[in-house]
């Protein structure tokens, strides 16, 4: 069953909705760009958490098809949802997979907020002051993919 169909929404947290807000204002990086990048660290790191109370939202529809394509990866390879293909076919399968998605982008933007952004995040906002974010984040994700292969 095709979880990202039928114009399904994704949710940020509200705790980190600054910072997809920040990304995207500045940097002019998408929600579902930011989104992605952190289900998919989240993913490589083992590290998912519950996004509390929800924050901005975006449709599936707004994802291009490289986007889906590593979302199913994302949901194929967790050791949980994709290893039953036969789940899959659940009418609750899609609701558990945009939430593990989810799940799997708090955990990456946690990894962000500790290992990238560090003192320049306060718990509520990144530093206006500072202006290499995009940098940092970029040079994070080359010196993480360099250092164990996705």
């Amino acid at each position: 069953m095709d979880f990202l169909a039928d114009q399904a929404l994704l949710y940020t947290s509200k705790k980190y909705e600054e910072i997809y807000f920040y990304f995207n204002t500045k940097f002019e990086v998408k929600y579902q760009d930011l989104f992605l990048l952190c289900a998919s660290l989240g993913f490589k790191k083992d590290q998912k958490d519950s996004i509390g109370d929800r924050g901005r939202e975006f449709r599936t529809n707004y994802l291009n098809t490289r986007q889906k394509a590593t979302a199913y990866s994302i949901i194929l390879s967790d050791s949980e949802l994709g290893r039953n293909i036969e789940a899959f076919s659940d009418k609750e399968f899609p609701k558990k997979a945009r939430k593990r998605l989810e799940e799997y982008a708090e955990g990456g933007m946690q990894i962000l907020v500790e290992e990238v952004f560090g003192k320049r995040w306060d718990g509520n906002t990144l530093d206006p002051a500072y202006k290499e974010y995009e940098v940092d984040l970029l040079s994070y994700i080359y010196g993480d993919s360099k250092e164990i292969p996705f």
